[in-house]
């Protein structure tokens, strides 16, 4: 589509079309994004590609987010696309998301992280593994300097660590 407008006299302006526009747009390879606070990295975010969108996000090929503990242990979340607000630094993965902490695993369809309020929200259904421990749920809240977790629906939890057999309150 051409939109011609007049531009005094008889000379048309001429504006491009969408397409013109899109093709316009900035594609970086392998982007990464560090965020420090106080000196101390809080993330860094890295992906195989970024490619600039009209309403200033970027969306991200294969992102990998690296979130850092206040004991500088790494959390990394990886997904297949992302799409990252350098605004207000919140970052939204999608497709086969999976984020690591020590021995356990999350699996999940969609992940953000919220830069404003430091926390992982998953608004789906999530599955948690580790070699003793299954669980999954459905709405899930990490925040990351507190280490706490608040799961919102539907939690179910295997346990089957050798020595405790019992269920405890």
């Amino acid at each position: 589509m051409i939109l011609l407008l007049r531009a005094g006299g008889d000379r048309p302006l001429q504006l491009e079309e969408p397409k013109a526009v899109e093709r316009q747009q900035a594609n970086v390879d392998s982007p990464v994004v560090i965020e420090r606070k106080a000196g101390k990295a809080v993330w860094r975010l890295k992906a195989k590609k970024a490619e600039q969108e009209l309403g200033g996000s970027m969306h991200l090929i294969a992102p990998e987010l690296e979130l850092y503990s206040e004991d500088n242990v790494s959390i990394p979340v990886a997904s297949r696309d992302a799409w990252f607000n350098p605004l207000t630094k919140s970052i939204n993965f999608k497709g086969g998301v999976v984020v690591r902490y020590g021995e356990w695993a999350l699996y999940a369809e969609e992940v953000s992280y919220k830069h404003a309020s430091d926390t992982l929200h998953i608004p789906g259904n999530f599955r948690i593994e580790s070699k003793l421990t299954k669980a999954r749920g459905k709405g899930l809240t990490a925040w990351r300097v507190e280490r706490h977790v608040r799961v919102e629906s539907g939690s179910w939890i295997e346990d089957r660590h050798p020595y405790k057999t019992q269920v405890m309150p």
